[in-house]
Formats: C-alpha cells, sequence, structure tokens
C-alpha cells in the first residue's frame, strides 16, 4: 500500500493563518490529500521553578481555536479528511518535525520588520529554511489568482525541482508559467568595463548562465506540452525582478540548495528576499 503524505497546515487563529489554512485546503483537496491543522504552543520555559507545561486551560483554548479551523474547513471542503493536533512546542519546530512525513506545509506570514526579523526570526522563515518538504508561505492576497506561476531559477544550479513543482502546480490549475532568471551582472554597470580580461570573464559567465538557463528549462517543459512557459533573463537583482514579477503572478516559486546550506539562510539570500515582500511563495528543497 502507498504511503500517503498529509497537507500540513499551521494554525493559530490568526487571519494569515486562516489564509495559509484556506491555500493548504485547496491544494489537498485538488492532490487527493488529507489535510492536517496544527497549533504549536511552545512550552514555558521562560517561567523558572514551574513546569514548563502548559496549563490544561490553555491548551483547551488551543485545541478550541483549532476546532474551529476544521469545522471550518470541513465546511467549505466536506469531502476533505482533516485531522488536527496541539502539540507543545515551538510553532516552527512542529511544523518543521511534521514536513518529514508531510506533502507539503503550509504557514501564515506575520509581516515582521526587517530588525525583528533579525533578531527573532520567523515561524515562517525557520519553517521555510529546515522544512523537508515544499513549504508555502501566505503573506496577503495574490497580485492575479489567474496569473502565471513564477518560478525563480538559479544561474548555477538552473533550479531543477522548483522548476518541476512550479509546472506542476501551474499543470493543476490551467496556468502559465514564467521562468525567471536575474542577470546581476548586466545591472552591475558591466556595459561600462573597459574591453579587458575582468570583462571577458564575466561576459564569459553571463553567457554560460544563459545556456544553463535555456537548457534547465527545455529540459523540464518538454514534459509539460500543455502549459504555456516562457524564460526570461532579466537584468538587474534575482529579489527585485521576482517581487515586480509577483505583482501580476498567482504564486512564486523559489529553490533552496540543501537545508545545511549557510547562504540559504542569510537574510540577503534571493529565497529570503522573496519571502519577505512576495505575497504568496512555495519554497522547493533540492534533492
Amino acid at each position: 500500500m502507498t504511503d500517503v503524505f498529509p497537507v500540513v497546515a499551521g494554525t493559530d487563529g490568526s487571519a494569515k493563518a486562516s489564509a495559509a489554512v484556506d491555500e493548504a485546503a485547496a491544494f489537498a483537496q485538488m492532490r487527493g490529500l488529507p489535510l492536517t491543522l496544527l497549533y504549536g504552543f511552545a512550552p514555558l520555559y521562560g517561567y523558572a521553578g514551574f513546569d514548563p507545561t502548559p496549563p490544561a486551560e490553555i491548551l483547551d483554548a488551543c485545541q478550541k481555536v483549532v476546532d474551529g479551523e476544521v469545522e471550518r474547513v470541513r465546511s467549505a471542503h466536506p469531502e476533505l479528511v482533516v485531522k488536527s493536533a496541539v502539540p507543545i512546542a515551538d510553532p516552527a519546530i512542529a511544523l518543521v518535525d511534521a514536513s518529514a512525513d508531510a506533502s507539503a506545509v503550509f504557514v501564515g506570514a506575520r509581516g515582521l520588520g526587517a530588525v525583528r526579523r533579525l533578531l527573532l526570526g520567523s515561524v515562517s522563515t525557520k519553517v521555510a529554511t529546515y522544512a523537508k518538504c515544499p513549504t508555502f508561505v501566505v503573506r496577503g492576497p495574490v497580485g492575479d489568482p489567474h496569473g502565471p506561476v513564477v518560478i525563480g531559477i538559479s544561474p548555477e544550479y538552473g533550479s531543477p525541482e522548483a522548476l518541476h513543482f512550479g509546472f506542476a502546480y501551474a499543470r493543476e490549475r490551467g496556468l502559465a508559467v514564467r521562468v525567471i532568471q536575474a542577470q546581476q551582472h548586466v545591472a552591475a554597470n558591466f556595459d561600462y568595463l573597459p574591453p579587458d580580461v575582468m570583462r571577458e570573464v564575466i561576459e564569459d559567465q553571463i553567457h554560460a548562465a544563459e545556456e544553463r538557463a535555456q537548457h534547465a528549462f527545455e529540459a523540464v517543459a518538454v514534459d509539460y506540452p500543455d502549459v504555456h512557459a516562457s524564460l526570461d533573463i532579466l537584468p538587474g537583482h534575482a529579489v527585485d525582478a521576482l517581487l515586480d514579477a509577483a505583482k501580476e503572478a498567482s504564486l512564486v516559486v523559489v529553490g533552496k540548495h540543501g537545508a545545511h546550506n549557510v547562504a540559504a539562510r542569510l537574510l540577503g539570500s534571493v529565497t529570503l528576499g522573496v519571502l519577505g515582500s512576495a505575497p504568496f511563495v512555495a519554497v522547493i528543497p533540492s534533492e
């Protein structure tokens, strides 16, 4: 018997969390998968000398929130199998643990400022960084529900996992795909460099990145002949290009190149830059 991996959504009763639950329910229904709602409540370690286990009345209140979300989802999707749990754990840890046996994880973004994200981190950022499955981060209404699925691809890696996921997602919904590779070298006044060895080296790198992008795009697009797709190689920083495209997109898909890659956890990375502002993002781990 084939194992069935559920769709998991984090919730705490907030509007952003409810938006993530709605997207998770729609995703689960489209793929014929069960849905699990988690309300992670962190142990009260801050109270020295006390049992860190939350009082029963707090856990009961959390369960009522989850039960309300379950009822709301079942009302909208009566055929969907929905379960819930209130683990005593940091919400991010609970969702990352659940991701090991999930098809996808959905989480709402609270919209913290850059300084607070730097000091505290956020549940959505932690889950997107460490989850073992695709992570959807819901920040707000999408630019256009009928717009294309925008996929950002790396000049170095080509992001095959992100491409396959984005094309499959678009096919399921009858949407177009727009693949973007940004060429930051072009934006850095490349045209004004003197005709020396450095210019030749950078020019070769640009052409090589363009060829990798075209090859990666064609290698995946051939498997989805029914999906209208385009490849745009644009000047400028990838974050700027993807956020601009997000204004008219239904979803932005980006990859991460291994949970242990330090660069993937830096605030200046493309993935975190997109997560910080795009309304609806899917982060796809590499194999």
